[in-house]
């Protein structure tokens, strides 16, 4: 993908695991950033079906709690916490056959370029419901989301001209849209 954003200044990256720490807890999930349906009309030799070329962009997100793994050293500081979050894209084609018959393809996943990573010391918390133990990746996430958002459009369009648009002239079709890109709700 081209046109990449600035570069964000960024906490230290993690340190490479090893025998150093011991991770205490981790949480690795996936945050869904924003989806779009661009529904098609495929013609070919007078014949046509409806298609919807389905993207979605994502967070792989992982924030581990560690310590040192030398008893010492762990009693001399405190636990912290690293983060990682690596910006996706999935995309699908889907299909409805004249016999009303609705397929997809298989996902592709495409890995961005868009990454935050960092560690920080694991805060101390009061026990109150608005307590964040974790507020620089916390931090790190929203402005991951926050780029990812504001270039969905472009991301998407790009990835129909140099991906799916190929595919659909390779075998023959025309292709139009059927109406407007329809976001799907988050």
């Amino acid at each position: 993908m081209t046109d990449a954003p600035p570069p964000v200044s960024q906490p230290a990256p993690p340190a490479k695991p090893g025998a150093d720490f011991v991770v205490l807890s981790r949480d690795d999930h996936n945050d869904i950033v924003t989806t779009q349906d661009l529904p098609l009309v495929l013609v070919k030799a007078g014949r046509s079906e409806q298609a919807l070329v389905r993207q979605a962009l994502f967070i792989a997100a992982s924030v581990s709690v560690t310590r040192p793994a030398n008893p010492a050293a762990a009693a001399a500081t405190t636990d912290s916490y690293r983060w990682t979050y690596e910006g996706f894209m999935q995309r699908q084609l889907c299909f409805t056959s004249m016999t009303g018959q609705f397929s997809c393809t298989v996902p592709e996943l495409i890995a961005l370029p868009h990454k935050e990573t960092g560690e920080a010391p694991v805060l101390p918390v009061a026990g109150g419901a608005d307590d964040e133990p974790f507020p620089a990746a916390v931090a790190a996430q929203e402005r991951l989301t926050a780029t990812l958002k504001a270039r969905s459009a472009a991301l998407f369009a790009e990835d129909k001209r140099l991906k799916v648009d190929p595919i659909l002239r390779a075998s023959g079709v025309t292709a139009t849209i059927a109406g407007p890109a329809a976001p799907r709700p988050r």
